[in-house]
C-alpha cells in the first residue's frame, strides 16, 4: 500500500512539474488519486491501484458508475458532450475536437450526456479565469463538476488552449467512466476511435464504424438564418436585411458545405439643399465545396461559386474549379500547425453591367490559382505567412499577385510583440467598365476607381509588470454597465 501510495505521490509531483499544478484545476484530492491510479497504472485496468484507490478514497461506489459500468454503458462506450462556450476566441472547438477523442461530441443539448458551460472573467494581470461546468444530463442527470482554469496575462494563445484543453479533458474523464469507457482509459485513450469524430485525415470509416454508432441525418447538419437592422432619421434612413440558409456535412472522408446569403440594403439621405439621394443595393452569394480525404496530407476537391458585385460590375459571376490539397503536416496537427499548398483551376462565367475595357459585356475564361501558406501556433506565440498568385488563362499578361504575414512573438515575459502586413499587385481587373465612373457612385461606395496595388501594414508591442498575483476576481462595476 505504502509503494502504491508513493508511486501516485512521486506521479503527481511530476503532473506539478510539468505544469498541470500551475494552473488552478479545482478537483478535489480523492479525485485526483483515482484519476492518477486509473490512468497511470502499467499494467491491467481491472488490476491498477486506480481501482483500488477508487474504493479507499471515495468509498463505496455505486455499480454503474466503476470502471466497467454494465447499467450505463453506451454502445460504442464513449458519452455525447455538448460545448456551450461563451469565450470567444479562446474557444476553438476544432482544437477540442482534435485533442479529446474519447467522446462523441454532439450539436445540441438535447441528444447530450453532459452540458459543458464554459465562462470566464477577466484578472488583474491581464489574464483570465475560465469556469467549466460540467453538468449531467439524461442517464447521467445529478452528475455535476465544476473546473476552473486561471491564465497569465503574459501566457501566449497556445498556452492557454492548452490548458483548458487539459482541463476540459480531466473534467471529462468522469463521465467517459460512468459510461463505459473506464477500461480505455490508461495513458490516454486505448479504446476504439469514437464514431465521427474524425480529423479529416481519410483513415477512419465514413459512417457508422463497429455497429455502435447510428446517426439518422448520416452527418447533416442545416441552418437557416434571418437577420436585420434599421435605422431611422428625420434626414437619414438605413436599413438591411440579411437572409442565409447552410446545409453541411463533416465526416473523416469527405466535407461538403453548401451555403447562400444575401446582403438586402437601403439608405436615404436628404441633401441641405433638400435634395434626397437613394442607395439601394442588393447583393447575394451561393457556393458550394466538396472536398475528399485522399491521405493524411493529400486532399482533392471542387469548389464553385455564383455572386453579383456592384462594386465590381458584376451582375453575376459564376466560378468553376477543380482543386487539389498538399498539407506537409499531418491534418490532425492543422489546429497547431500547417504547411499547405493549394492549386486550383478551372472557368470563370461573367455577366457586366456595362460594357468593360475590352468591349465585352459577358465572357467566359480560364483560370488558375495557386497559394502556400504555413501558419504554426508555438509555446513562444503565433506565426503566419502566406503567398497566393492567380493568371487568367487566354491572356498570361492577367495576373496578381499576394504575400501576407503575421507574428505574435513573446520576447520575453511580460513582453510581446505584434506584426502583421499584407502587399498585393493586381493587373487583372477585367471587370472595369469602359464608361467613367460617376463620383456620386464612388462616395457611395457602389463602385471603386481600379487599383494595381494596396499594400497594409501593423505594429504594436505591449509590455505588462507588477504583482505576479491574481488570486482574488472582483465582478463590482462590469463593462455591461458602465
Amino acid at each position: 500500500m505504502r509503494s502504491i501510495v508513493s508511486r501516485t505521490t512521486r506521479r503527481i509531483r511530476l503532473l506539478r512539474q510539468a505544469g498541470l499544478g500551475a494552473r488552478s484545476l479545482r478537483i478535489g484530492f480523492p479525485m485526483a488519486l483515482f484519476i492518477l491510479g486509473a490512468l497511470f497504472w502499467p499494467g491491467d485496468p481491472a488490476s491498477s491501484p486506480g481501482t483500488f484507490l477508487s474504493a479507499v478514497a471515495l468509498g463505496p461506489v455505486p455499480a454503474q458508475a466503476q470502471l466497467q459500468s454494465s447499467g450505463r454503458a453506451m454502445a460504442n462506450s464513449a458519452p455525447r458532450a455538448f460545448l456551450d462556450c461563451q469565450v470567444g476566441r479562446d474557444c476553438n472547438f476544432d482544437h477540442f475536437r482534435t485533442e479529446i477523442d474519447f467522446v462523441n461530441w454532439v450539436r445540441d443539448r438535447a441528444d447530450a450526456d453532459v452540458h459543458i458551460i464554459f465562462t470566464s472573467t477577466g484578472l488583474g494581470d491581464g489574464g483570465r479565469q475560465y469556469s467549466i461546468d460540467f453538468v449531467g444530463l439524461s442517464g447521467m442527470a445529478g452528475l455535476n463538476d465544476a473546473l476552473t482554469y486561471t491564465s497569465a496575462g503574459t501566457d501566449s494563445g497556445v498556452e492557454t488552449m492548452d490548458g483548458l484543453t487539459q482541463t476540459l479533458r480531466v473534467g471529462l474523464l468522469r463521465y467517459a467512466v460512468e459510461a463505459g469507457a473506464g477500461q480505455y482509459l490508461l495513458i490516454g485513450y486505448d479504446g476504439p476511435e469514437v464514431a465521427g469524430n474524425g480529423n479529416g485525415n481519410g483513415d477512419a470509416a465514413d459512417d457508422q464504424v463497429d455497429g455502435g454508432f447510428y446517426d439518422p441525418w448520416d452527418y447533416w447538419t442545416f441552418s437557416f438564418g434571418l437577420s436585420g437592422n434599421m435605422d431611422l432619421q428625420e434626414t437619414e434612413t438605413n436599413s438591411r436585411m440579411n437572409p442565409r440558409l447552410s446545409a453541411n456535412r463533416v465526416t473523416s472522408d469527405w466535407k461538403i458545405e453548401l451555403s447562400s446569403w444575401a446582403n438586402l440594403r437601403r439608405e436615404r439621405r436628404e441633401l441641405s439643399d433638400g435634395t434626397e439621394v437613394r442607395n439601394d443595393i442588393n447583393t447575394w452569394r451561393m457556393s458550394t465545396l466538396v472536398v475528399r480525404s485522399v491521405s493524411d496530407h493529400i486532399s482533392l476537391g471542387m469548389d464553385v461559386e455564383a455572386r453579383n458585385s456592384v462594386s465590381r460590375n458584376q451582375r453575376s459571376r459564376v466560378t468553376v474549379a477543380p482543386a487539389a490539397e498538399y498539407n506537409y503536416f499531418p491534418y490532425q496537427e492543422a489546429t497547431r500547425r500547417q504547411f499547405i499548398a493549394h492549386y486550383a483551376i478551372g472557368m470563370e462565367r461573367s455577366d457586366y453591367h456595362e460594357e468593360t475595357i475590352y468591349g465585352v459585356s459577358e465572357e467566359t475564361v480560364p483560370q488558375h490559382r495557386v497559394a502556400v501558406q504555413y501558419r504554426a501556433r508555438e509555446e513562444w506565440g503565433n506565426a503566419g505567412i502566406g503567398f497566393d498568385t492567380s493568371q487568367y488563362l487566354h491572356d498570361g499578361s492577367l495576373y496578381s499577385v499576394g504575400f501576407a504575414g503575421d507574428l505574435s512573438y513573446r520576447i520575453t515575459r511580460g513582453l510581446e510583440l505584434n506584426l502583421s502586413g499584407e502587399a498585393a499587385f493586381a493587373n487583372d481587373n477585367i471587370y472595369v467598365p469602359a464608361a467613367d465612373i460617376p463620383d456620386e457612385d464612388i462616395l457611395l461606395g457602389r463602385q471603386s476607381l481600379p487599383s494595381s496595388y494596396r499594400y497594409q501594414a501593423s505594429l504594436g508591442f505591449n509590455y505588462r509588470w507588477g504583482s505576479t498575483f491574481a488570486n482574488v476576481v472582483n465582478n463590482r462595476f462590469p463593462r455591461a454597465v458602465r
